[in-house]
């Protein structure tokens, strides 16, 4: 086992009294260090945002509301939805609604959807979870299938990926 140097007592008794003599106490005798800066030249290697994290567009945002103002709208006409109480349940069926459209006619990630309407990112999960239960419904079904097919043909009318 290798020995370690020996310091006698004297030398480190000196060592403290002699930093704790220092104004700021015993730290006062360590080196300040100097705060790092990044090299001013650009050398290329900043990585692109992945899908997920890029920003979203005004674009993208319009169409999720034109989705959404769609949903509505259809919902009326087919008269599924209550039009002398518009509560609050009828809206975040909506908004569940023209949530997953969004994230699936449109491919948009969970995240952009998410910041187009204002909400959390799970929250989006759970409205996709929640139109894909309600699914098995045969009504509900062609509903939904025809909000996508009516954002598809938006998407379209764009002109251009989006």
């Amino acid at each position: 086992m290798p020995s370690e140097p020996s310091i006698s007592p004297q030398s480190r008794s000196m060592s403290q009294s002699q930093a704790a003599s220092q104004p700021g106490g015993s730290f006062a005798a360590l080196p300040q260090a100097s705060p790092f800066k990044w090299p001013a030249e650009d050398h290329g290697f900043v990585d692109p945002p992945a899908a997920d994290e890029r920003a979203l567009t005004a674009e993208r945002r319009l169409l999720c509301m034109i989705v959404r103002q769609l949903t509505e709208e259809l919902l009326r006409a087919t008269g599924l939805e209550n039009t002398e109480d518009p509560g609050r349940r009828a809206t975040s069926h909506v908004r569940q609604v023209a949530m997953y459209v969004c994230h699936v006619a449109y491919s948009m990630p969970m995240g952009e959807v998410a910041e187009a309407f204002g909400r959390d990112r799970s929250t989006v999960g759970h409205a996709c979870r929640m139109v894909e239960d309600r699914r098995d419904d045969r009504a509900y079904d062609t509903f939904v299938a025809i909000v996508e097919r009516m954002a598809s043909a938006v998407h379209l009318l764009a002109g251009r990926r989006i």
